[in-house]
């Protein structure tokens, strides 16, 4: 019996124990909306930094995009998983949820150069009216790289993977678009590897 009696006192010291640990084991918070936000306008500094050759302003289509209809979106990430080795499953996912619909990039953001967000309807003017749109266009906004669509930004759990689609149009058959990979380096986001999905 008093064997018994020590080994059940052993039993409930080791599950206190375990209590205990679990207890102590460091939560890695939530990150708040703020956060996020800030988050990816950093990719998005980063991502045109390194992708544009010195541009005075950037021309960005006000709507989010990720060069595929929701029902599609599923394979073009396969197809670009197939070119990102170390893509991880969470970034992946994150970046479903993301952009399960289109949405308002924010007006306010800071990208490290001057820039204009256009809404679909002011690109159609623009474009829609005849042959020379991509004169208006370089007449409105001079030294641009063109027209620019982005994603959302998914991430991985401990935001230091980032995945976003970017794409350019600089003239009728000039342009191309990509999914780009990016990790955060030293508190910085750098670009790790680029998948084509299109170009003309």
């Amino acid at each position: 019996m008093p064997g018994r009696i020590a080994f059940s006192g052993l039993i409930v010291l080791f599950l206190i124990g375990l209590t205990a640990c679990r207890a102590s084991s460091p939560v890695s918070p939530t990150p708040t909306l703020p956060d996020v936000q800030a988050e990816e306008e950093a990719v998005y500094a980063a991502l045109f930094e390194q992708t544009y050759n010195e541009p005075r302003m950037y021309v960005i289509q006000a709507e989010t995009e990720t060069h595929a209809m929701p029902q599609d979106l599923n394979t073009l990430l396969a197809y670009v998983q197939e070119g990102m080795a170390s893509l991880q499953e969470t970034t992946i996912e994150n970046f479903k949820a993301r952009n399960d619909t289109t949405y308002p990039l924010r007006p306010d953001m800071q990208l490290g150069r001057p820039y204009v967000l256009l809404t679909r309807e002011e690109i159609n003017q623009i474009f829609g009216l005849n042959t020379s749109g991509w004169d208006v266009f370089y007449t409105r906004y001079p030294n641009s790289p063109g027209l620019t669509r982005v994603s959302r930004v998914g991430f991985n759990s401990d935001y230091t993977q980032a995945l976003v689609y970017i794409g350019t149009q600089s003239h009728w058959l000039a342009g191309a678009g990509y999914y780009v990979l990016l990790e955060k380096v030293e508190g910085q986001w750098k670009i790790i590897q680029e998948v084509m999905v299109w170009i003309s």
